[in-house]
């Protein structure tokens, strides 16, 4: 039976000499993978974090879907910019690290959206890697808790901003924390520098290892790393 459906793009793997395996997080069933046959001559409209509008047939001999068509769902600009599309790169490797395969979750899907059409329309794109670990964490229910709002310590493994050091435990302090913190509670933001917005992104990696299973290193990490260079 044939079927429709929006979804945000994530990932492509090449199945044969014309095929892709391709991997969307969809609206109706959260985390799907398609096999596209001759999609390597279709998908040339395939951008990471791109949302189409899908067609597809269910397959009883395989858990793969098969998709027949795949046309944009929306007008955004921002896979020409190579410094945005780089960043969406690195989201669309943190969700598909994140999320579990055919679990409905419309609530995470007008999130990722959202994040989409900011990061199409953002011209201060410095802070956006970091923004999203720590905005996306509260949508996967592993935001840290904020005792107090000028909190010193981050209390890694507790997810805890605290006011008092746990030396037996994971913590950090100084500018990075201030950082992370002031955007969970809501605070303007102050400028940072680099080192310190570089610094930040690397906490919250460290914390989704503590709290995601299995999310491990990122083959896009070097390379969004470089923007916080800026």
């Amino acid at each position: 039976m044939k079927a429709t459906d929006k979804g945000i793009f994530l990932h492509r793997l090449a199945y044969s000499e014309t095929s892709l395996i391709i991997t969307f997080f969809t609206e109706s069933s959260g985390l799907r993978k398609f096999i596209f046959k001759g999609g390597k001559k279709k998908a040339h409209s395939l951008f990471p974090m791109s949302i189409g509008e899908l067609s597809f047939y269910e397959r009883t001999e395989s858990s793969l879907l098969q998709l027949t068509s795949v046309d944009p769902a929306t007008t955004h600009q921002f896979q020409f910019d190579p410094i945005k599309s780089t960043i969406a790169f690195f989201l669309a490797e943190v969700i598909r690290k994140c999320v579990h395969q055919d679990v409905a979750d419309r609530t995470t899907y007008a999130f990722i959206a959202e994040k989409v059409t900011e990061l199409n329309d953002s011209e201060d794109y410095l802070y956006f890697p970091i923004y999203f670990l720590i905005d996306f964490s509260e949508v996967l229910g592993i935001q840290p808790y904020v005792q107090e709002r000028n909190a010193t310590y981050f209390n890694l493994d507790e997810g805890t901003f605290e006011n008092y050091s746990k030396v037996e435990l994971r913590e950090i302090s100084g500018s990075s924390v201030d950082l992370i913190r002031d955007r969970i509670v809501g605070n303007p933001t102050s400028k940072y520098d680099r080192t310190t917005r570089e610094k930040a992104l690397e906490v919250m990696l460290d914390y989704y290892r503590i709290h995601i299973p299995n999310f491990d290193v990122l083959d896009s990490y070097d390379i969004v790393k470089e923007i916080l260079h800026a």
